[in-house]
């Protein structure tokens, strides 16, 4: 997916475009997220029963709250544009449009039998006259992701900021110029790349113009009949709103400029997404008004007349999509009579005359705008692969395009509709599935809206209430059971050794402990999930049965038949059992949690038998500060100094800080071990930041005080995930280099130093996070400040044995080696 994806502008996507860093970094984590769900829908939206809502909706929610800024918006709001483009027109995968290898697949077999070859390829691409409803616009293919998207978002704020970025796009495409071609024997000639150009331009206005007028229409979307007085009443209070793309004022832009044919299909399908109420505002009334006075007077134009001011390739296209728009089920046809009239009052028969009464509405002040001699109408710039984009329903009295496009034949050949053979091939089970699928949805058609929406909240209600039972009461127990039994295999193996012996050996012997325990982790995880699964199936069935028949007795209408009500319950239980069993598969499917469990139980059992432990109880001081308490704390005051560079930081607000920390850690009993990890994680980044930002308050009073918090006991004794570990990692060192003081790092390499001397930052682990770092390109002067720091904390540094002397000098290498290398200046941060 690496190649569809939107790419770095660094003239829009860099910091400077962002209010605030965190802002930058943030958006980073959001184009992450957005680009894991478009990820998520490509692999699971065609796998039978995958819900866009259950699987997506949540995080489509978070990803946009991750920060809730102006900025952060508009930059989501044009990656969902410019990725939808993307995706659906420069990858060619929009609706609407053929793939022309198809037709030259066609040309090549010419030698097979052209005649009945080219009847083939005509009754291919002319369609059948339908005499049925016509059918609204749709999103095929990767548009559905976007429509569902907006859909599932429910953030009014994304809304506008899309909606503002949609028409500003919309504008912007509307009014490329294209000209004839310099080469050509004909003034109305224009060249290959200038038809494609165009054909791109068209299709993408067609394709934000639909997905703007979905957003816009969002707020008044109607799944019941409307009544004629809801309709008065809505009309009464929506017609002082102005829209926010004026489309008024780019139709009569399009005929005073003679560019109809590229403005029209996309205003055709803006209007084509409104509702029935919408389209009966004054401001809308009055666009369809002159849509239809340009259809009248396209009607009566004389195309074959030399000073005609439109070609017949764009009166094809116009009056085509003209008729689609004009036999929409949301149309307003009791307008029709009035136009008729208004019509033949004005005497609007032709296009000049079009032109005449747009241009006087336009410029009313001014009459010196002349039209254009050669415009866009005029010139040979549409094609057939154009007017099978931009046609929905071409009528059978209307041309279609062979050859180059410019020679215009009437056809009568029947349509060849290409039916799918996928149901064919399906299995019985699926063929059966889809088959109940369509029966469902041609019961629904039947009963009154109200049914499905019921349906829907019943089985989502009680789809949610068995997924808490599963959480609270089938989960928990197995995950208990689990536990005890896997205690009882640990103290069978557990080899008691003398204190001395497990003091010197705790962490080979822990090590080889755990692996011999690996297999019988893995049977019993493997037991628990199958016994888990086994007890879903047993109990949850039932649940879900008794609750959706209750729910459906009632919630349905009193007068609702018992055929109707057994139907709604067989639905709501089989949507509601997707629900539950797509949720264990992605929550409790597979062995991980289980394991997981027996992992940290593995740790909790060597913390308590271990030496260390059995000598030094902790005492529990309930007056010492809250592990949460102290969290906060430092939390805000690492958000102080990347706000405000901590200017209103003291050494007594520091040394109060630490203080509290130390108490968490040594009197407090009751520290778990996760916010034991959290307060370590956070200790160390407070560090820092301090050192960063606030580098005269490092004194040698604050590193005592963070080296003696740091030699706790329970600290040392969990050295596998230690802070430590990751002290000089790629995201450290870009956050020491954010100050640019170059007075910082000797502090920080003497800190280095002693905190190798105390022990508790190893040798062996600050060498290979040096080695990880020649991994990346960095700024030749940041190396050069690297090896000052690596300098000052080896400096003096002794070795107790051989392996400790050899650290020490590979660390006095790679100091001499980052002053001494030399990579490109141009990182960029």
């Amino acid at each position: 997916m690496g190649e569809v994806n939107v790419s770095f502008q660094i003239d829009t996507d860099n910091r400077e475009n962002f209010s605030s860093a965190i802002a930058f970094h943030t958006f980073k984590k959001q184009r992450d997220a957005f680009y894991d769900i478009l990820r998520i829908w490509e692999e699971n939206h065609l796998v039978p029963g995958w819900v866009f809502q259950i699987a997506l909706g949540g995080k489509i929610r978070n990803m946009l709250t991750m920060h809730n800024d102006c900025t952060n918006y508009y930059h989501i709001a044009r990656l969902f544009k410019s990725q939808l483009l993307i995706s659906c027109i420069q990858n060619g995968r929009q609706d609407d449009i053929v793939d022309d290898e198809s037709l030259n697949f066609l040309k090549a077999l010419k030698h097979v039998n052209p005649e009945k070859l080219t009847q083939l390829s005509k009754r291919f691409v002319t369609p059948l006259p339908s005499q049925s409803q016509n059918i609204g616009p749709s999103f095929p293919g990767i548009q559905e992701f976007f429509k569902d998207f907006i859909l599932h978002a429910f953030n009014p704020i994304f809304y506008t900021h899309l909606e503002n970025c949609f028409v500003h796009e919309i504008i912007e495409l509307n009014d490329t110029q294209f000209a004839n071609s310099e080469i050509e024997e004909s003034e109305t000639m224009v060249d290959d790349q200038t038809q494609q150009t165009f054909l791109t331009c068209l299709t993408s206005l067609r394709l934000l113009a639909k997905v703007l007028g979905l957003l816009v229409s969002l707020p008044y979307r109607s799944e019941s009949n409307t009544t004629k007085e809801i309709i008065m009443t809505q009309i009464e209070i929506r017609s002082k709103i102005l829209p926010s793309l004026n489309l008024q004022a780019c139709l009569q832009s399009a005929v005073v400029e003679g560019k109809l044919s590229l403005t029209i299909p996309w205003i055709v399908k803006y209007l084509a997404m409104m509702d029935i109420v919408s389209l009966r505002l004054p401001y809308y009334k009055q666009i369809l008004e002159l849509l239809y006075y340009i259809y009248h007077a396209i009607n009566q134009t004389d195309l074959s007349a030399p000073d005609c001011l439109i070609s017949q390739q764009a009166a094809v296209l116009l009056k085509s999509s003209l008729c689609w728009l004009f036999e929409l089920p949301n149309f307003p046809k009791d307008f029709y009579i009035a136009w008729q009239k208004t019509c033949k009052v004005k005497e609007l028969k032709n296009l000049k005359q079009m032109e005449k009464f747009s241009e006087k509405k336009k410029n009313s002040h001014s009459t010196d705008c002349a039209i254009l001699k050669n415009n866009l109408d005029k010139l040979d710039i549409i094609t057939d692969r154009t007017m099978r984009m931009c046609c929905p329903r071409m009528e059978s009295t209307l041309p279609v395009f062979h050859g180059n496009g410019t020679n215009l034949n009437i056809n009568s050949n029947k349509h060849i509709t290409p039916v799918t053979s996928q149901l064919r091939k399906l299995g019985g089970a699926t063929r059966a599935k889809h088959l109940e699928l369509q029966l469902e949805e041609a019961f629904f058609h039947g009963q009154p809206a109200s049914t499905r929406k019921t349906v829907d909240f019943v089985s989502e209600r009680v789809a949610s209430t068995c997924v808490k039972h599963i959480c609270n009461t089938l989960l928990a127990s197995s995950r208990e059971a689990n536990l005890n039994s896997f205690r009882k295999i640990l103290k069978r193996k557990h080899i008691k050794k003398n204190s001395d012996e497990q003091g010197e050996l705790s962490k080979n012997y822990f090590n080889e402990f755990k692996a011999s325990l690996l297999s019988d982790i893995n049977i019993l995880a493997n037991d628990a999930s199958r016994d888990l699964k086994d007890q879903c199936e047993k109990t949850i069935l039932t649940i879900c049965e008794t609750r959706v028949v209750t729910s459906i007795e009632s919630l349905l209408a009193e007068d609702s038949l018992t055929p109707v009500k057994e139907m709604c319950t067989k639905i709501a239980i089989r949507m509601a059992m997707e629900r539950i069993n797509q949720w264990i598969q992605s929550h409790i499917a597979g062995d991980s949690l289980f394991i997981k469990d027996m992992e940290l139980e593995i740790n909790r059992f060597f913390r308590n038998n271990s030496p260390v432990h059995s000598k030094q109880e902790k005492l529990h001081n309930a007056n010492a500060p809250s592990p949460t308490v102290v969290m906060d704390e430092l939390r805000g005051l690492i958000w102080h100094m990347l706000d405000n560079n901590g200017t209103n930081l003291t050494i007594s607000i520091v040394l109060d800080i630490l203080d509290k920390l130390y108490q968490a850690f040594n009197q407090r009993n009751d520290l778990l071990p996760g916010p034991q990890k959290v307060l370590y994680y956070l200790s160390t980044d407070f560090a820092l930041f301090l050192v960063t930002y606030r580098t005269d308050l490092f004194t040698r009073e604050i590193q005592d005080e963070l080296i003696k918090i740091w030699s706790s006991d329970s600290l040392r004794n969990d050295e596998g995930d230690s802070p430590m570990h990751r002290l000089l990692c790629s995201r450290n060192i870009i956050l020491l280099m954010q100050q640019e003081n170059n007075e910082m790092w000797p502090i920080f390499g003497k800190f280095l130093k002693r905190l190798l001397e105390t022990k508790i930052l190893d040798g062996d682990s600050l060498s290979n996070q040096c080695v990880a770092l020649f991994r990346q390109d960095w700024p030749v002067s940041l190396l050069k400040l690297l090896s000052k720091c690596l300098s000052e904390a080896i400096d003096g540094y002794k070795a107790n044995d051989e392996a400790t002397e050899k650290v020490k000098y590979l660390l006095g290498w790679i100091a001499e080696t980052y002053h001494e290398i030399e990579f490109c200046d141009d990182y960029d941060l």
